[in-house]
């Protein structure tokens, strides 16, 4: 019973290393993959004002409760008149890829955390199980030796 719970600590502790390797090298990547899709999104709303782009465009608003962009390819009120929620208003309203990059680095140290944590438990799980199974495995004392009377 203790090898199979030592064991599965140890699966999950492999998985869980790589996890937390990827998270610390690649850390970036889902942040400007976000943007990226955030910009083309918007470029093309920009460009042709296609009914299917425009809709995505203002469920991101939406959900990131942001509105619009400063962009260097000229005039964006066009735009966010269209797109952004009708509670955000332009001067008030938080430019996109900042509130983007905010929420991802909230949810990131989140899982960063998370991570610690299971892996904090899985090391702990390891040694206990590991523990066990020694001390009981090469334990020779627990059987009852001679007779005890009661007086």
């Amino acid at each position: 019973l203790y090898p199979q719970g030592f064991f599965c600590f140890a699966l999950a502790f492999c998985g869980l290393i790589p996890a937390a390797c990827w998270r610390y090298t690649h850390s970036t990547e889902v942040e400007d993959s976000m943007m990226d899709v955030y910009d083309l999104v918007y470029e093309e709303v920009r460009r042709n004002a296609s009914s299917f782009r425009r809709h995505e465009l203002t469920a991101i608003h939406e959900a990131f409760l942001c509105c619009g962009k400063h962009s260097p390819f000229g005039d964006t009120a066009n735009v966010e008149t269209k797109t952004c929620p009708s509670s955000q208003v332009r001067d008030v309203g938080q430019d996109c890829l900042q509130g983007i990059r905010d929420f991802l680095k909230k949810h990131m140290d989140f899982v960063s955390t998370l991570l610690g944590i299971a892996i904090g438990f899985t090391v702990y799980g390891m040694i206990l199980t590991s523990f066990l199974w020694f001390s009981i495995h090469f334990s020779s004392n627990l059987d009852r030796k001679g007779k005890y009377i009661l007086r």
